[in-house]
């Protein structure tokens, strides 16, 4: 079973702490001018990056990165 690209991936499973900290930064109007997702390759990180861009993008609406 493969993977589905981390763009296309609608699921996150496991990452609630990281996915606050990006939201709650987003919402608060104060971003950091580059941030480190580090970890082992396949915990999800390029999903995450691609979720938060997708908000970004999208201005920022919500109270998570779904």
């Amino acid at each position: 079973m493969t993977a589905p690209d981390p763009r296309a991936n609608p699921h996150l499973v496991g990452h609630p702490a990281a996915e606050t900290v990006l939201a709650e930064a987003m919402h608060s109007g104060r971003l950091h001018h580059a941030w480190l997702i580090t970890g082992p390759p396949g915990i999800g990180k390029a999903t995450l990056a691609f979720r938060f861009a997708r908000r970004l993008l999208a201005g920022g609406a919500g109270e998570s990165l779904f």
